[in-house]
C-alpha cells in the first residue's frame, strides 16, 4: 500500500510540475503575443500607410539589422556622421557620411526580408566630432539656458534640439542666448518648449 502511494506522489508531482511548466510557458507566450500587438499597433500609429502585415515584417526585419548596423559603423568609423532607420518611403536605413566621395547605395538580407541602405555625402561633424563640440560647450548651455531640461543632438542636420521646461514665448525671449551658442558651437540650435524636468537631469 505505501509503495502505491509513493507512485502515486511521484506521479502527481511529476505531472503537476509539467502542467506548472506547460502554464508558465503559455503564459509567456501570451505575454510575448499581447507586446507584440502593442509594438505593432504603435508602428502602424506612426505609420498609417503601413498595413498589419507589412508592419510585422518590418519589425521582423529591424530586429535582424543590428548586426548591419555594427558593420557600417565599422566600414565608414572615419566619415560617420548619422546612422539612423528611416520609415518612408519605404523601410531603409539612412546612412550620413562627411566629405564628398560618394558611395553607391546597397541592398542588405535578413531572414525576414531585405533592406536599402541609402548613402548621403556631404555632412560637416563625423557623430565624433559632433559629441566633443557638445561636451566642450555644455556648460555654456546650462549656464545661458534657464529652466533647461534636456538637449537632443542631430549631427547629420548639424543642429542642436534643446527642451525647456518655458512656453513659446519664453523660447522667444532666448534669441540672445540662441545666437550666444551659435556663434560659440557653429551648430543650429533650436529652442523646443513645454518640455517636463527629468528626474535624472
Amino acid at each position: 500500500m505505501q509503495g502505491r502511494q509513493l507512485i502515486w506522489a511521484t506521479t502527481l508531482a511529476l505531472f503537476c510540475g509539467t502542467t506548472h511548466a506547460q502554464t508558465s510557458a503559455a503564459a509567456a507566450a501570451a505575454d510575448l503575443d499581447a507586446e507584440m500587438e502593442i509594438v505593432t499597433r504603435n508602428y502602424i500609429t506612426e505609420n498609417p500607410s503601413v498595413s498589419i502585415d507589412d508592419a510585422i515584417t518590418r519589425l521582423a526585419i529591424q530586429g535582424e539589422l543590428n548586426p548591419t548596423f555594427e558593420a557600417l559603423r565599422d566600414e565608414f568609423a572615419d566619415r560617420l556622421s548619422s546612422l539612423s532607420f528611416r520609415h518612408a518611403p519605404d523601410q531603409h536605413i539612412f546612412v550620413e557620411l562627411t566629405g564628398t566621395e560618394p558611395v553607391p547605395n546597397r541592398v542588405v538580407k535578413t531572414e525576414s526580408g531585405s533592406t536599402r541602405v541609402v548613402f548621403e555625402t556631404g555632412n560637416v561633424h563625423t557623430e565624433a566630432e559632433f559629441d566633443r563640440i557638445l561636451e566642450r560647450n555644455n556648460p555654456l548651455i546650462f549656464s545661458s539656458i534657464p529652466g533647461l531640461t534636456g538637449i537632443s543632438g542631430f549631427p547629420g542636420e548639424n543642429r542642436v534640439l534643446i527642451m525647456i521646461e518655458g512656453d513659446a514665448e519664453m523660447a522667444r525671449s532666448l534669441d540672445p542666448q540662441v545666437r550666444q551658442l551659435v556663434r560659440a558651437m557653429g551648430l543650429k540650435v533650436d529652442i523646443e518648449p513645454n518640455h517636463r524636468r527629468s528626474r535624472n537631469l
